[in-house]
């Protein structure tokens, strides 16, 4: 924490390093004060106070290595004025380092003082809170970060923020540079599902200055239910306990099971383990009380009963009978002796004899209910005791009356040579004490106080009156005004009133240092803290103070200007008391005045206060509350006028209060902030639920199971009444004698809860809306749930891919698709739908996140997400090709996927299926994993030892030919050939992965070179299989190698056709069962297009691209990752030359055996849009295709 020291020279005390001689000089009197540290950036300011009759002057220098600042300042004798020095560039010294301070002081053109200490420099001109919307994260979840910067004058800061993500391996994950939008920078990213559990780190560095916050990532399985606990926070003693407890699944439904409630001291009371503990057990539907006698609460202590404060936890434990999970509950309740709190506040940590000493003592009641009338009816006694070491002292008692806020103004006058003040207070039955000793002894007995000020907090821009009292009459009065280690001003009054103006830089807190200079060279001295009242006060309220679940409400928000940046967070709270603002939060910061001097010296001494002064206050504030709830809504928004007002929010119903924060930063107002959040109150008569399925299927009949549970405490008659639909029809009970079949009346006791049955049968597909309504005396409440009713019968699908082009001496062109559903089709469940896409890979763009309908469970599948966006994003970065929405998809993909892959990386760099549970590093994954990370590092931050270790892992996996060889669990076992035993296929892959990229070419070019001539060698003795050939092809292509050539004719001269394109026949054919090709086909298409593409020759390759593109599916993939992987990237080098931008047509869509038809428009304005429509379910036949 910063500090501000004071170094006071008395000449003629021999406290000089330069000798004087002097006789004008012998009665002078120097006093500087200044920071301990300086920052760097901002000018450094010293307070110099000079006793001399004569003109003087004082040269400050501040020096380190070549580095010196220095400033002169003038001064008439018996005045304090500011010197500043220049401020000190952060590039120039280093964080940390310690800087020479030198002050000389001249009067009358001698030199009559030199001095020189240390000073610590820090970089920190910037004060960052780091704020995430939850503290603890699943895999999976989006992690929401705000950052709040501030100058050292509150005022915003919009410089350069550097942010890092590191998971619990220390593996950065992700890292942007960002300039604040009026101090505040915004973030979110997502954890991938497999993202690695522990500890991860936030770092925000600003001018060399790194901030941190941790946030933890755990599997935590959401409880099936929550438990909601509502019982008193203080117990007096004498008092029986009571609460209730509410059992709910997130849908509101009740939960049926055991309520198991147990009462016990709390662990770190004394003699807890040794304390009986009570228990009581009963049933629960949704809601029930619990009570525990004041006889009960007496056992807990059986040896002496409760005969002082304590507290007990109330253990709640719900357990449901359908799943048999149980969900535990603590609360902390206070047993308290008196029914009334009383404190002292406000008091100066030493006597000053002979002057008024004052404090405050709070009288509060033990449940933090405001103070009745009745309350206050008594009066508080207070005995006062002066004690001095020559006299016996005599109590003096002193009675208050007590006001509205509790807070008794006690003021005394103190006794010359007091050294030590007991007071007693009394109120009712409750006592306390205080006592002050005179820690700084005056020997002249000379004292001055500043008396008590009573505006604070104090206001920027209004004047602030210090009226100070003495025991002497003072010739002047300097002041020294500092905050945040700084000092800020100072000056000399010749009066003991005066009147000093805060600025916006004296937030949250300065320190008011008064202190006169005695004729005996004794200092004496006071200081006084002044809050400052926020000078962006911001504002927030709800629509109302009190709403039941699901109801909905706003959030209204006021601010001082317009064009101010504000964040919102709204937290859901399980406590409906007022939330109290920590004490501790306002004690005083330390003002660290140092006056040292070899004269009699009436120091105050500071009080023991945490050194916290590099956090600002709003994380002081919110840290407690942002630390144990978790955000329901986390908004930011900019301010075009001074009031916002939010959408509607739903309140929830596991909640008993919503509390909402709020900070606003503007630039001329600085930062502001709530204190403490407002809360929303959420209370409800009954709840009610509806228990249905997910689903229903059509014709079949369920019962519908509404729930109704009684939170009052006394009996409530509802009805229930479910709204008629077209969708679904009540089903009569065949007893025959009901006559209302939608609507039951129900009787519930208190905390009771019933069903209300209603028998339905779905009769229509689709959405089906059910609408319940439940009605009582007090209120009304409605539910609607939409539920899905799906055909009878087993889904099945099939698609087609067509590739459309029109020759340039046609103006039109047709193509028929036939299909037709089967004879045993349930009726009305048939859908068909045309999609066009005008760009090669607009289909797959549109799929990015379902290109293959794989589970994502092992490294392999992993980056079926991950390898394709890069490509994609290749493909965009061709000029006129760009698409913003594209790219921002792409990259969160591929941020997703590198997070996940992660998780496969082993502790030797490898990367393996199931990472470190298997025996090995696989050779050709980690080459796959290298061959994507490093073509991504183009467009986002891959962690550099993450590619080191896995590239120096796969290196040493080569053997002395240059051949690569699988050393773990085979993954893609097309690698495995039958003629080369997979050394080949595997080396070609390894050799791609460094060549398809630069940066490894030239770092271990012995390496390349060897599975360059590995492969060379294997061309030219021709026992090499086809998918090897097909890889060692593109790889040599890479290479530029000319055996390119020689595995390009070998390939063409072991081709096989199907309607003219060629194939390569591997071990299981040219195509499966159902007619389509294998995946290893496409992977060797897919090669030899990319290896057409290598050697320029593009027009070679158009008749395989089509024939590749016909082969994706209906989400724009292929059967497998690989596949998918090697033809999407052959697909994006071509597309970016298919003049796709130019596309200018019309398609008609129609089917012949009916009046449907459709006309479609692609253009250079929607070429790569998704355009799909839905054909009549009733054709069964040829839609036809024209596009003119």
């Amino acid at each position: 924490m910063d500090r501000t020291w004071s170094l006071v020279v008395c000449l003629g005390f021999g406290f000089l390093s330069v000798p004087v001689s002097s006789q004008d000089a012998a009665g002078t009197l120097f006093l500087i004060s200044g920071p301990e540290s300086v920052r760097a950036g901002t000018p450094t300011s010293l307070a110099v106070t000079v006793l001399s009759d004569l003109p003087s002057r004082v040269t400050a220098e501040l020096t380190h290595g070549d580095t010196s600042v220095a400033q002169t300042e003038d001064s008439q004798g018996g005045m304090t004025k500011v010197l500043t020095l220049p401020a000190v560039s952060g590039s120039s010294v280093t964080h940390n380092s310690l800087l020479n301070l030198t002050v000389r002081g001249y009067v009358g053109g001698s030199a009559v003082f030199t001095n020189t200490t240390a000073v610590r420099f820090h970089h920190r001109n910037v004060f960052t809170f780091v704020q995430t919307d939850r503290t603890h994260y699943q895999p999976g979840d989006t992690v929401r970060v705000r950052i709040v910067s501030v100058q050292l004058d509150n005022r915003p800061y919009k410089g350069r923020v550097e942010i890092t993500v590191q998971d619990h391996g220390g593996n950065v994950v992700n890292n942007w540079e960002s300039a604040g939008n009026r101090g505040i920078v915004l973030r979110d990213f997502s954890l991938s599902h497999a993202a690695p559990l522990g500890l991860w780190t936030i770092s925000t560095t600003i001018n060399g200055v790194t901030d941190e916050k941790n946030f933890v990532v755990e599997h935590h399985d959401h409880p099936q239910f929550e438990v909601i606990v509502k019982t008193q926070s203080r117990v007096l003693v004498g008092d029986d306990m009571s609460g209730s407890v509410r059992a709910l699944y997130p849908s509101g439904q009740p939960v049926r099971g055991t309520l198991t409630v147990s009462v016990a001291l709390a662990p770190d009371m004394d003699d807890a383990a040794a304390a009986d503990k009570l228990t009581q057990s009963k049933d629960i539907y949704g809601s029930t009380q619990f009570f525990f006698s004041k006889d009960q609460l007496e056992s807990l202590h059986p040896s002496s009963g409760l005969h002082s404060d304590c507290r007990v936890h109330v253990v709640t434990s719900v357990t449901s009978n359908f799943t048999g999970l149980a969900l535990n509950r603590t609360v902390e309740v206070h047993l308290t002796q008196n029914m009334y709190q009383l404190a002292f506040h406000g008091f100066p940590p030493s006597l000053r004899p002979s002057l008024h000493f004052s404090t405050k003592l709070r009288v509060s009641r033990y449940d933090q209910k405001p103070l009745s009338s009745q309350d206050r009816m008594y009066l508080a006694v207070v005995e006062v005791t002066q004690i001095k070491s020559t006299t016996n002292a005599e109590p003096a008692t002193l009675t208050f009356s007590v006001p509205e806020d509790g807070d008794v103004h006690v003021e005394i006058q103190l006794q010359d040579h007091v050294e030590m003040l007991f007071i007693l207070a009394r109120f009712q039955s409750s006592e306390e004490t205080l006592r002050v000793h005179n820690k700084d002894i005056s020997p002249s007995s000379s004292y001055i106080q500043i008396i008590p000020i009573t505006t604070l907090p104090a206001q920027v821009g209004l004047p602030l009156q210090i009226v100070v009292e003495s025991t002497f009459e003072p010739d002047a009065l300097h002041f020294v005004v500092s905050a945040k280690g700084q000092v800020l001003r100072a000056g000399t009054f010749n009066s003991l009133s005066f009147s000093l103006t805060p600025t916006l830089s004296w937030s949250p807190e300065a320190c008011v240092t008064v202190y006169c200079i005695l004729s005996s060279g004794e200092v004496t001295s006071d200081t006084v803290h002044v809050p400052i009242e926020q000078h962006n006060h911001i504002s927030v309220m709800w629509s109302t103070q009190q709403a039941q679940p699901f109801d909905q409400v706003t959030l209204s928000l006021t601010a001082l200007e317009p064009e101010s940046q504000v964040g919102i967070v709204v937290m859901g709270m399980h406590d409906d008391k007022p939330p109290e603002v920590d004490l501790a939060l306002k004690e005083k910061q330390s003002c660290c005045i140092w006056m040292l001097t070899r004269t009699k010296l009436y120091k105050q001494e500071q009080s023991d206060v945490p050194e916290n002064g590099d956090v600002l206050m709003v994380e002081k504030y919110w840290s407690h509350w942002m630390d144990t709830t978790e955000s329901l809504l986390w908004i930011d928004t900019d301010l075009s006028d001074e009031t916002w007002t939010s959408g509607k929010i739903t309140v929830p119903d596991v909640v008993t209060a919503l509390g909402a924060v709020a900070l606003v930063m503007s630039d001329s107002l600085g930062l502001g902030f709530t204190p403490v959040p407002l809360q929303l109150t959420v209370s409800k008569g009954c709840s009610m639920s509806l228990h249905v399925p997910s689903y229903l299927i059509r014709g079949e009949e369920i019962v519908l199971e509404v729930n109704i549970i009684n939170h009052l405490e006394r009996e409530l008659e509802v009805i229930v009444f479910i709204a008629p639909s077209k969708e679904f029809e009540f089903v009569l009970g065949a007893s025959g004698d009901v006559s209302v079949v939608n609507a039951q009346i129900l009787t519930l006791k208190s905390h009771d809860s019933a069903s209300a049955l209603f028998p339905i049968r779905p009769v229509a597909l689709g959405d089906a809306e059910i609408s319940v309504d439940a009605v009582c005396a007090q209120t009304t409440d409605n539910l609607v749930w939409s539920v899905s009713v799906k055909p009878e019968g087993v889904e099945q699908l099939s698609s087609e891919t067509i590739f459309l082009e029109l020759p340039p001496d046609k103006q039109e062109k047709s193509n028929s698709v036939s299909f037709h559903f089967p004879a045993d089709v349930v009726p009305g469940s048939q859908r068909a739908y045309v999609a066009l896409v005008g760009d090669i890979l607009g289909l797959s763009l549109s799929h990015l996140d379902s290109l293959v309908q794989l589970p994502l469970g092992c490294g392999e599948q992993n980056m079926i997400r991950f390898a394709p966006s890069v490509f994609v994003l290749q493909y965009l970065d061709k000029p006129g090709l760009d698409d913003e929405e594209i790219r921002k998809m792409a990259l969160g993909y591929m941020m997703e996927g590198y997070q996940r892959q992660l998780s496969f990386q082993r502790d030797d760099g490898s990367f393996s299926a199931f990472g470190a549970s298997d025996s090995s590093g696989s050779t050709w994954l980690t080459a796959f994993v290298l061959r994507c990370f490093i073509q991504a590092r183009s467009y986002m931050t891959i962690d550099n030892s993450v590619l080191t270790r896995a590239m120096m892992w796969l290196l040493g996996q080569q053997g002395p030919q240059g051949e690569f060889t699988e050393v773990g669990s085979l993954i893609h076992t097309e690698t495995q050939g039958a003629l080369d035993r997979g050394s080949v296929a595997l080396t070609a892959y390894v050799l791609i992965a460094l060549l398809e990229d630069d940066t490894y070419v030239n770092v271990y070019p012995g390496n390349v070179s060897m599975a360059q001539t590995y492969l060379e060698g294997k061309v030219s003795s021709g026992v090499v299989g086809n998918y090897s050939l097909c890889l060692v092809a593109y790889a040599l292509a890479l290479a530029n190698s000319p055996a390119t050539d020689a595995a390009l004719s070998a390939l063409m001269g072991r081709a096989d056709y199907a309607d003219g394109v060629m194939m390569w026949a591997s071990s299981a054919g040219l195509t499966s069962r159902d007619g389509q090709p294998y995946a290893l086909q496409i992977e060797m298409v897919s090669y030899v297009l990319l290896t057409l593409y290598k050697r320029g020759n593009l027009v070679d390759g158009f008749v395989l691209l089509k024939w590749l593109s016909k082969q994706r599916n209906h989400l724009g993939g292929y059967g497998s990752t690989q596949d998918t992987v090697v033809a999407l990237q052959a697909l994006s080098y071509y597309a970016a030359f298919s003049g796709a931008s130019a596309i200018n047509l019309q398609l008609e869509v129609s089917a012949p055996e009916s009046s449907f038809a459709s006309v479609f428009s692609i253009n250079y304005t929607n070429y790569r849009t998704y355009q799909s429509l839905e054909v009549m379910t009733n054709l069964c036949g040829a839609p036809h295709i024209i596009h003119p």
